[in-house]
């Protein structure tokens, strides 16, 4: 692999994820953007104080960025290798550590750091003019562009939206890396992710849809 420490690939994912970040903060969500946004809806003393907060706490967000990256491949690579224990519980196969599946869910968070750079190189320097709405909806390569937003329920929007070239390219790195640690068939790696991340995304996904479900009922 590319890098040989783990930690040297979680820094470096974190610092650019951070980086990607600041830009998208400073230079696309702008506070032109966000007044634009609210302005229809409250008034401009409570949106000052809104921008104010977001400047004193912005902060905040750039610590968050590596302790939510820590928790989620962390929790992911766990269930993986829950998964490959179970699977081979009484088969003959290589020894798998925790470093070797965190490493391989760290590999595939490249994909993830694509999509944000993506988003970011769109509005940056393409499509430079653009609403609040347009920024929070637009997900790239994802099979929902080919559909019309308004006439989708609020619920099925992010399941939908999974549907993309950088979810595809995260499971196929997490696929190869186990096919390469276990040494196994294809199907029997795919069998691997599907009953560790996939059930895992399965639930999240239910999660996320119930949520969004409850909110627009109200």
């Amino acid at each position: 692999m590319l890098f040989k420490s783990n930690n040297i690939l979680f820094l470096s994912i974190g610092l650019l994820t951070i980086l990607f970040s600041y830009e998208f903060n400073t230079f696309i969500q702008t506070d032109s953007i966000i007044v634009q946004n609210l302005s229809e809806r409250y008034a401009q003393d409570i949106i000052a104080n809104y921008l104010n907060l977001r400047h004193q706490w912005i902060w905040a967000s750039y610590i968050f960025i590596p302790v939510a990256l820590y928790l989620s491949t962390t929790l992911i690579a766990s269930i993986i290798l829950l998964v490959i224990e179970l699977y081979y519980l009484n088969e003959m196969r290589p020894k798998i550590k925790f470093k070797d599946t965190w490493g391989i869910v760290l590999m595939a968070q490249w994909s993830t750091l694509g999509s944000i750079f993506v988003k970011v190189l769109w509005f940056g320097f393409y499509h430079t003019k653009f609403t609040m709405n347009e920024l929070q909806s637009f997900s790239p390569l994802s099979l929902i562009n080919l559909f019309d937003r308004k006439t989708l329920d609020v619920w099925l929007i992010y399941p939908i939206q999974l549907f993309n070239v950088f979810e595809f390219m995260y499971w196929a790195i997490l696929v190869i890396g186990i096919k390469k640690i276990l040494q196994k068939t294809w199907l029997k790696s795919l069998e691997i992710i599907f009953l560790s991340y996939g059930v895992a995304l399965f639930i999240w996904v239910v999660v996320i849809m119930f949520v969004s479900l409850n909110f627009s009922l109200k």
